[in-house]
């Protein structure tokens, strides 16, 4: 078709004002028609047989009927989308994408001078797009593993913004179903304005920005990226690929891993013939589309007649190309055979076969137009998301693309870095390590926490990298496995904010953590900032270059590695993965038989029908009887002295009822904030009335008791609740474990352990074949890192804790810390969260480094209170607390107020 053909067919739909208010008034005056037979439609579907076809349930077919009428609403009033390259509800995940080297777009994506009376040339522009679930890493950490998918919405060139409310269910198909890591949906120019701003080549020129950004800005291998469409956005995504093979080679342009194309628009000119009527396809009924949307958007795209809409970027269905003989790019068509595009969509499939191209077509029998944008608005997510497993199926077939699976994946190793930071290292910084603005200690629960604030609600464009010396993420949750392993927290505050959990189980299994964890961290993009096997050997703060210099020790190779940052965070916890608590037990290395500490369980031990005695009465010892009782003979606890142990259900009638009832976030979200009121009430009340506390405590416990086991001394603590910490049992399990009659508790002093038996100072002899020292766990500040400013050492216990988490006189360190009292992970969050405000005030001042510093002498506070054993050398190991913003942490909500709106400047220097 020639550009002069195109002019008399544009007549009824030319934007100019006089046609803009005839389609007001039309509209208008058509709406009492429109909703009548929208109502008229509606009741007809209750019926099977005279749906527009009967294997729709009622629910399809009205909810298909209304999109279509608001479809035929935006393209009478031509009510296209007003983008604007503001974050929004985006916030970080939105991101601006300057254009490319100008020679980098030519022929076909160079600037249009046709007609310039008519239509103005049109240059590449910065333009908007969404990341999904985040901004991928910087290009030092991009590995294997990392696929994006490169999705160019639909919406007939005029409506659309490939934002959430767009394309939200668009990237969590791909994401869930396709396997890819992070989805980028740019936000390209529409055709539909007065000014005609986004006419072609305007999507070209958007799409070859976007994917040389991922390439060059990003350091995202062209391999590693799939390019994909729906509907008119197939249309880019075919034109994209196309100008790579046709001028990849001249400009240096890598070709992508592969191509989806969902209910594709490939035929643009045939929207525009008047001898092509859309109301005549056998399958006008069955979808959603009219031809006022299709004309609206062909002539708006083409620039009514300034560009011709037949050629080969905007009807490639009749444009075959075949690529270059070193490429192959699998091709993926899904398509339902009930829309109006079936037959141009079959009719790509066969042309693109012929050309030599890997083609995979999926048909979905009975579906309408562009399920991938739109099916849970018209209720078909279910084939959508078909649709998706099956292109992941081909694209694991035709590709060495390392598509992930649904399932959790655990990474156990990670390359290292490969690169330098794409933005480079900053002004006066060296450029033999890597640099990051953030680097954070540890991928354990606190860490991968503080990743999140990090991406969400720090800077936009903070890079972090996680360094985790173990092979895989957790922490805690990855290093114990001791039988019975568990949260003495409740999960609901132990785990994360934003994370849902989305059982009812209120007291969850180490390996429900570990999963959970994982999870997490995958969902948000976390997993891939993490560095494995990268043990932090020395940090030293330059203040020269106001930046953190850390020696790293990477697995497999000889000598460390340099990494720098702008900021250290500690997420390493207060105690020693490396060495239990050593507990003076006369003659333990007389015994002959197994000697285990549950921090170092060995893998596939079998204790089936052995005698156990576990030496201790702390959470790891009331945890680890009920469940080793269920397999060994008998369990023994030796208390030196009790302790106190309630019951917590594992699912309470509460919790049960809010997930009955409730959406599965709604029931989470309620679930945290009655057990963080709860557990802040049960604290004040053991503390304020410690008398009171004690009976209820003694008379729940009395109540499950076997008759056999008094409750003093079993049972009596010596001190008050709470001066030490809580042990919870899962529904009651471990007295459950006492009434069995295969564990019991005795309570004593340790004589001499000889090879076959414990002797006690009150003459009783215990015959253990196992031993098992639950005698706490040692505490170490800092992950065990050589720590100095300017060469110089300093020790934690020498320093006061600003909010208790920054250190006197050290600059830009932040660590992580927990509750005594409640879960860790609240006062973790209260941490990073104050961290958030702290990295907005330096940007708001331009300083590049704070450093807390007293303004007056004040008392030394330990920075915990309870006199539990393991704790006794905290004054040695954690800094020391004082008053006002110096004070220790008090409780969740006071913290977590003070991190939000308090004072992020006092005692605080900002250089």
């Amino acid at each position: 078709m020639k550009p002069t053909q195109i002019p008399n067919a544009l007549v009824q739909v030319r934007n100019d004002r006089t046609i803009r208010l005839f389609s007001y008034g039309y509209t208008l005056l058509t709406t009492p028609f429109l909703l009548s037979h929208f109502v008229l439609d509606a009741v007809l579907c209750l019926a099977p047989w005279t749906r527009p076809t009967k294997e729709w349930s009622l629910n399809q077919a009205v909810r298909m009927r209304a999109v279509r009428l608001v479809l035929l609403y935006w393209s009478l009033l031509h009510w296209g989308n007003r983008l604007t390259l503001r974050p929004g509800r985006e916030r970080n995940r939105f991101e601006v994408m300057r254009p490319q080297a100008a020679e980098l777009y030519k022929g076909a994506a160079s600037s249009n001078e046709t007609d310039k009376k008519r239509s103005p040339a049109v240059h590449p522009e910065p333009i908007g797009a969404t990341w999904t679930p985040a901004r991928p890493p910087p290009p030092a950490l991009v590995r294997p593993e990392l696929v994006v998918a490169l999705h160019f919405h639909g919406g007939g060139f005029v409506v659309g913004n490939g934002r959430d409310e767009d394309t939200g269910f668009t990237a969590q198909t791909l994401i869930g179903q396709i396997g890819v890591t992070h989805v980028c949906t740019p936000q390209y120019r529409l055709a539909g304005g007065p000014r005609n701003e986004g006419r072609f080549p305007a999507p070209l020129q958007d799409a070859i920005t976007a994917y040389l950004y991922l390439v060059r800005e990003r350091g995202i291998p062209g391999r590693q990226v799939v390019v994909s469409g729906d509907s008119a956005g197939g249309t880019i995504a075919l034109a994209l690929v196309r100008y790579i093979s046709e001028h990849g080679a001249e400009l240096g342009i890598p070709a992508p891993g592969a191509v989806a194309l969902w209910s594709p628009w490939v035929d643009i000119a045939a929207a525009l013939r008047r001898d092509l009527d859309m109301r005549d396809s056998p399958n006008y009924r069955t979808d959603y589309l009219n031809k006022y949307f299709a004309r609206w958007g062909a002539a708006s795209v083409s620039g009514y007649g300034a560009v011709d809409p037949s050629g080969p970027y905007l009807a490639p269905v009749h444009h075959p190309f075949r690529l270059g003989a070193k490429e192959e790019i699998p091709l993926f068509i899904h398509g339902g055979d009930r829309e109006v595009l079936w037959d141009d969509i079959d009719l790509l499939d066969k042309r693109y076969r012929e050309a030599g191209w890997k083609v995979h077509l999926h048909r979905s029998p009975h579906c309408p137009h562009d399920l991938i944008l739109l099916g849970p608005r018209i209720g078909f997510a279910a084939e959508a998301e078909k649709a998706a497993r099956d292109a992941r199926s081909f694209f694991l077939a035709s590709t060495d693309i390392k598509l992930s699976s649904s399932q959790v994946q655990v990474y156990r190793t990670s390359p290292s870095p490969r690169a330098h930071m794409a933005n480079g290292t900053p002004p006066g910084q060296p450029n033999d390590g890597l640099f990051f603005d953030v680097l954070i200690i540890g991928a354990g629960i606190s860490g991968i926490n503080a990743a999140y604030r990090i991406q969400t609600e720090g800077p936009a464009e903070t890079s972090y990298a996680i360094l985790e010396g173990r092979d895989s993420l957790g922490g805690t949750w990855d290093l114990f496995r001791y039988p019975g392993i568990r949260s003495d927290s409740d999960i609901f505050t132990f785990g994360f904010p934003w994370s849902p959990w989305k059982h009812n189980v209120s007291l969850a299994s180490g390996d429900q953590i570990k999963t959970y964890v994982t999870q997490s961290a995958q969902s948000q993009g976390i997993d891939q900032h993490i560095l494995y096997r990268h043990r932090v050997e020395s940090a030293n703060w330059d203040s020269g270059s106001k930046t953190w210099e850390l020696r790293v020790a990477v697995a497999g190779q000889d000598q460390p590695t340099i990494f720098r940052a702008r900021f250290l965070l500690l997420g390493t916890g207060y105690y020693d993965y490396e060495k239990p608590l050593e507990a003076v037990i006369p003659g333990i290395d007389q015994f002959a038989g197994k000697v285990i500490h549950p921090q170092f369980w060995p893998e596939d031990y079998d204790y089936t029908n052995k005698n156990v005695v576990i030496i201790g009465s702390g959470a790891t010892a009331v945890t680890v009887l009920p469940a080793m009782s269920e397999r060994a003979r008998r369990v023994t606890m030796l208390q030196r002295s009790p302790g106190y142990i309630f019951s917590l259900p594992s699912n309470s009638i509460i919790t049960a009822l809010l997930f009955a009832l409730l959406p599965a976030a709604a029931a989470h979200y309620l679930s945290r904030l009655l057990w963080l009121v709860r557990s802040h009430l049960t604290t004040v009340f053991c503390r304020t009335w410690p008398g009171i506390a004690k009976l209820v405590i003694k008379h729940a416990t009395i109540r499950q008791l076997p008759p056999d086991v008094r409750w003093d001394p079993h049972f009596k603590p010596r001190y008050n609740p709470w001066e030490q910490r809580f042990c919870a049992c899962v529904d009651g399990d471990f007295f459950a474990a006492l009434r069995s009659g295969k564990a019991d508790v005795v309570t004593g002093t340790i004589k001499t352990v000889t090879a076959r038996t414990i002797e006690l100072n009150s003459g009783e002899t215990l015959h253990p074949d196992v031993i098992v020292t639950a005698t706490g766990l040692k505490l170490r500040f800092g992950g065990g890192i050589s720590f100095s400013v300017d060469g110089k050492p300093f020790k934690w216990s020498d320093k006061f804790a600003w909010r208790s988490a920054m250190l006197q006189d050290v600059p830009n360190l932040l660590f992580l810390t927990g509750y005594e009292t409640a879960s860790w992970t609240l006062g973790a969050d209260v941490s990073a969260r104050l961290f958030m405000r702290i990295l907005h005030r330096m940007r708001e001042k331009g300083a590049d480094a704070v450093v807390p510093r007293p303004t007056r002498p004040m008392p030394d506070l330990p920075m915990m209170r309870l006199t539990s054993t393991y704790l006794k050398t905290v004054r040695e190991v954690l800094p020391k607390g004082g008053t006002g913003v110096w004070a220790p942490k008090t409780n969740y909500f006071a913290d977590m107020a003070r991190a939000k709106w308090g004072s992020v400047t006092a005692d605080l220097e900002f250089f």
